[in-house]
């Protein structure tokens, strides 16, 4: 709790040395100096609060900016104008996001994202211990995964209006790919498939 401006100058009268040349009556003009300082000192001491406040990214508003700098953010990925509560989330998700390259991580980044009910399927290179009903895939298949997305994903149609050198249908999400992509690890291609499993 800040302390108040009566409470600083109570302390300052307090630490002035006795004796009858400085008597702080209400009133006097040393008074009024002690009640000047003691406004600067609670606003200070106010502000000190605020600090306290603003050093965790989920209430803050003043250091805001210092945080989105720290982290790199905004990213390439952020799409338009965000809110001040799109924020500090983002701010909070980047400071907390362990990292890796777990099969758990990429689906709680899908659910985070909005495709709560999304798998993971990883393709493996054909080998000779294989039944025949298995996909024929060559070694370069290894570290290629694909993330099936659910249904509910934005497709839009081609209309009667559209140009010929307009896609027939486009469809999906290019916030969630391109942080699924930003994740992805060096070594490995993702492939996004919606509507389910493929």
């Amino acid at each position: 709790m800040a302390v108040t401006a009566r409470h600083y100058q109570q302390q300052l009268a307090a630490l002035l040395p006795p004796g009858l040349a400085l008597m702080a009556e209400d009133g006097s003009e040393l008074a009024t100096l002690l009640a000047a300082l003691a406004a600067r000192l609670a606003d200070a001491d106010a502000r000190a609060q605020l600090l306290l406040q603003e050093s965790d990214p989920r209430r803050a508003v003043a250091l805001l900016p210092e945080w989105e700098t720290s982290l790199g953010l905004p990213d390439a990925c952020t799409v338009g104008e965000q809110t001040l509560l799109a924020r500090q989330q983002a701010v909070v998700a980047t400071l907390t996001d362990a990292g890796g390259a777990r099969v758990p991580r990429f689906l709680q980044l899908a659910a985070r994202l909005g495709y709560p009910g999304a798998t993971i399927t990883r393709f493996r290179y054909h080998t000779c211990e294989m039944s025949c009903e298995d996909a024929l895939q060559d070694i370069g298949w290894r570290h290629t995964w694909r993330l099936n997305v659910p249904a509910g994903t934005r497709v839009v149609e081609a209309t009667t209006e559209s140009g010929a050198d307009e896609p027939l249908r486009t469809w999906g999400d290019t916030l969630m790919e391109c942080v699924i992509r930003r994740e992805t690890p060096a070594v490995s291609t993702v492939l996004i498939a919606y509507g389910g499993e493929q």
